[in-house]
């Protein structure tokens, strides 16, 4: 296995990716780091040698598709995709209006598959490569007020789970990581709040809206953490499909898991009736 891998981050400027950046550089990996803008990515790290930066539209075919051949031939190959770039959105879900919905959906979910379907043939090519996608505790476990971008990140589950079946016997590994909150800049920039306010949802989704506000700044989870694991996870040679990240993640996974189970045997003489 070799020391020296080609990674490939998006939404690599800012949270867990800038994060993962800085981390990889320290390791001696080559980093190719995507943002919307390149002007404004940090002007010390950028200057390491290792890393490029390079401007890149997640929602434009065209510009993933060259970007993507243009490392592919720079650099030989890709050996590790970090689909990080995500966008978030806090609101019941009736007081989302379609633009909300469109731009959740367009960076978390499409801009991941469009990354993925031009990396795959680059990795089926050398037989190897890992592709890790950022998903979410939240993609596992809703909450009233985050109901967009639950669905987000629980399509970013279920394509992850599939392409990994998909890819695993041509050399190349799939893990979807699941973060609880991490203390980074997601509830600034990373996340809109519905215009519309509806004062029936004062108590579910309103109230959670207050709860992010109030975690900004005091998320418990450490993106410095967060980036030497997604190493670790890399140098495996069986890496997990799934991978929770913080205390936080873990409780509600497995409040989740516990509801399930019960209620699928309490349902469970319904389930089974329904043969001929």
């Amino acid at each position: 296995m070799k020391n020296n891998k080609i990674w490939l981050i998006t939404g690599a400027s800012q949270g867990i990716g800038f994060a993962a950046v800085r981390y990889l550089l320290s390791r001696n990996q080559t980093v190719i780091a995507t943002t919307r803008n390149a002007d404004v990515f940090d002007k010390e790290v950028i200057k390491n040698p290792k890393l490029e930066v390079i401007s890149l539209d997640l929602t434009n075919e065209t510009e993933v598709e060259n970007a993507i051949s243009y490392v592919a031939e720079k650099y030989g190959t890709i050996d590790l995709l970090i689909n990080n770039a995500g966008y978030g959105f806090v609101g019941a879900i009736e007081e989302a209006d379609e633009i909300d919905i469109s731009k959740v959906l367009s960076i978390n979910v499409e801009a991941t598959l469009r990354m993925t379907r031009y990396v795959l043939p680059i990795m089926r090519k050398a037989g190897s490569g890992h592709i890790i996608n950022l998903s979410s505790v939240s993609g596992l476990a809703s909450s009233p007020g985050f109901g967009i971008y639950n669905a987000a990140k629980y399509a970013v589950e279920g394509l992850s789970e599939a392409l990994y079946h998909e890819v695993k016997d041509l050399g190349i590994k799939v893990t979807v990581i699941e973060p609880g909150a991490f203390r980074t800049n997601f509830l600034d920039s990373s996340l809109a709040v519905a215009k519309k306010s509806i004062s029936d949802y004062d108590a579910t989704a309103g109230k959670f809206k207050n709860q992010l506000q109030q975690n900004n700044g005091n998320q418990p989870g450490n993106p410095e953490r967060a980036a030497e694991i997604i190493f670790e996870i890399s140098e495996m040679s069986n890496p997990p499909l799934r991978l929770l990240l913080g205390q936080d993640a873990y409780n509600k996974a497995t409040k989740k898991l516990s509801e399930m189970q019960t209620e699928i045997e309490q349902m469970k003489s319904l389930t089974i009736s329904t043969g001929f």
